[in-house]
């Protein structure tokens, strides 16, 4: 039991640092000029979730 709390603990870490690693890089980009108008960005992201959702079949 609390090896499994450790380990629940661990992953809720790990997820706040992807989160955090996630916006890092975010802020990163929007610094170095490196942002799509909104209409493309809304587009790379249908390309990128059909190609995940292609990938799982």
């Amino acid at each position: 039991m609390e090896l499994a709390a450790r380990n629940k603990q661990q992953d809720e870490q790990y997820s706040r640092n992807d989160v955090l690693g996630m916006l890092d890089r975010g802020i990163d980009d929007m610094e170095a000029k490196r942002e799509l108008p909104i209409e493309d960005a809304f587009q790379k992201i249908t390309e990128l979730r059909d190609i995940r959702r292609n990938a799982r079949v």
